[in-house]
């Protein structure tokens, strides 16, 4: 685990482990960011609505429309009422046509909105089901140089400490904020023990002290 100045510790972690640190992740999220994600949720809770609504609106006008028709069929000889009905009712038709043809662009707006939602809010739920963490190895090292997060094969970051906005022990996780919403997390049980996960805690903070 030590290299002159450096501190390094290798592991691996599951998606199950994944999830989890982003749940915890919440509780450190700042108040200001919680603040327009719950904003965001609304305003795309509102355009959903307003989506779904006229998309509603325009099925119901057709399916009435379609059931006049079927009703005022002729059925034998046609009264003059029902023919002045179903003259009417043919009348109609371009309305008909127009909302039908506004149906499309109602469902590719929904379609789109949720996507985006999807992307937004489970981005990392739905790379892991693509890309899973299982069985992958990374090293974490910390100098005073800064942070090297590396991985076997794919990837090796590294991060001047002025970047790392956070280091935070959780009860569960190490984390190592490279962004405000993102971080780099160890599972505590990956180290010896608790003494050992809060050795490299403190050397973390005094090398991005000293910094």
């Amino acid at each position: 685990m030590h290299n002159s100045d450096t501190l390094q510790v290798s592991f691996s972690v599951s998606s199950r482990e994944q999830r989890r640190a982003g749940r915890r992740m919440w509780r450190y999220r700042a108040p200001d960011l919680k603040r327009r994600y719950w904003l965001a949720t609304l305003l795309l809770v509102v355009i959903f609505a307003a989506l779904f609504y006229g998309f509603s609106e325009n099925v119901r006008r057709v399916t009435h429309f379609l059931g006049d028709g079927c009703y005022f069929l002729p059925q034998g000889e046609i009264s003059d009422g029902a023919a002045e009905m179903w003259d009417n009712w043919s009348a109609g038709c371009d309305a008909v046509v127009d909302t039908l043809w506004q149906l499309p662009y109602w469902m590719t707006g929904l379609l789109l909105l949720v996507i985006f939602y999807l992307r937004w809010n489970y981005s990392l739920t739905l790379r892991a089901l693509f890309d899973p963490l299982d069985g992958r190895q990374f090293v974490l090292s910390v100098s005073a140089e800064g942070l090297l997060m590396e991985e076997a094969g794919r990837t090796r970051l590294f991060y001047f400490w002025p970047t790392v906005s956070r280091v935070i022990l959780d009860k569960e996780f190490l984390l190592f904020y490279v962004n405000r919403n993102v971080a780099w997390f160890i599972p505590l049980d990956r180290f010896a023990n608790q003494a050992a996960a809060e050795a490299f805690f403190q050397q973390a903070l005094q090398f991005k002290e000293q910094s």
